[in-house]
């Protein structure tokens, strides 16, 4: 099988690409670690690539997620964000190619307070990121994609200029610092899952072939948590605890742009449809901070 991973120099796509690596019956093609090797966003570069390389599964996880960047670029992210998926299917009926596309999209366009939403929960849009990824998601639909709901936390491990520090990277960074205080929030709930397993669940499917399933899946961890209680765990796991160095806030008086407060994911169809079980949000914290 011929994978193209898009995105392979962030988070997710670098850990996807680490975990598929040494499989021997795959063939591996991604758009660069610390460098961009194609410009996602001109339409006759990668036309011309798919063309030469026949692939089979093209993983995206290339996307903009600063939303208060998005709100001030708008026409720039939708570029990323939308165009690359619609050019992308464009490129494939119009030159008769046969690849299968896993998308990867958002907890963001969840909200409601006190419940785990499920796949066909109502949406809401809190901002332009959540538009983009709503749009996105129907594109992928109507082309009998694969698309993944998720949220996910880990160290980064890539040093390339256009990275930004991941949550737990922040946390981590923000304790060791006493002179400064910051911002938990206690508003925010969510239930993300470490990074490497979620990669290692996406190499499962890989390899048991099931990329041929269409449709939308949460993937998340059990349990869901705030934000300011998962930086607490994760800083005590991770030895770094310090009582004194944040303030617990609500995050609508101090983020910019409108987001989702309560984004708590069901995980049930998933796990009922690919016979993969999640783990518990805590275990995957401790998981994760070993590796810092």
């Amino acid at each position: 099988m011929k994978i193209f991973i898009i995105g392979s120099s962030g988070l997710l796509g670098s850990n996807i690409l680490n975990k598929l690596k040494n499989n021997k019956n795959l063939i591996l093609h991604h758009n660069g670690l610390r460098k961009r090797k194609i410009d996602l966003t001109n339409f006759k570069k990668i036309k011309n690539f798919l063309i030469i390389k026949k692939f089979d599964l093209i993983i995206n996880c290339a996307a903009y997620t600063d939303i208060d960047f998005i709100e001030k670029n708008k026409k720039k992210t939708n570029k990323l964000n939308i165009e690359l998926i619609r050019n992308l299917f464009l490129i494939k009926k119009k030159y008769k190619l046969s690849y299968k596309i896993m998308h990867f999209s958002t907890d963001q366009m969840y909200g409601y307070k006190n419940i785990y939403h499920s796949e066909n929960s109502k949406l809401k849009i809190c901002n332009h990121y959540t538009k983009q990824k709503i749009l996105s998601e129907k594109i992928c639909k109507k082309n009998n994609s694969l698309i993944f709901r998720v949220n996910f936390f880990g160290k980064s491990v890539n040093k390339s200029k256009n990275n930004k520090l991941s949550f737990t990277d922040w946390i981590y960074k923000m304790f060791l610092r006493p002179d400064q205080d910051f911002h938990l929030f206690e508003d925010v709930y969510f239930n993300p899952m470490y990074v490497g397993n979620l990669a290692q669940i996406i190499a499962t499917i890989v390899k048991k072939n099931l990329i041929s399933l269409n449709g939308i899946f949460n993937i998340g961890s059990k349990n869901g948590m705030n934000k300011k209680d998962f930086a607490v765990f994760f800083a005590k796991k991770a030895n770094i605890y310090n009582n004194n160095a944040y303030i617990v806030s609500k995050s609508y008086k101090i983020l910019n742009a409108k987001r989702s407060r309560f984004m708590m994911m069901n995980t049930k169809k998933f796990e009922k449809k690919f016979q993969i079980k999640l783990g518990n949000l805590k275990n995957e914290i401790k998981t994760c901070a070993k590796k810092y």
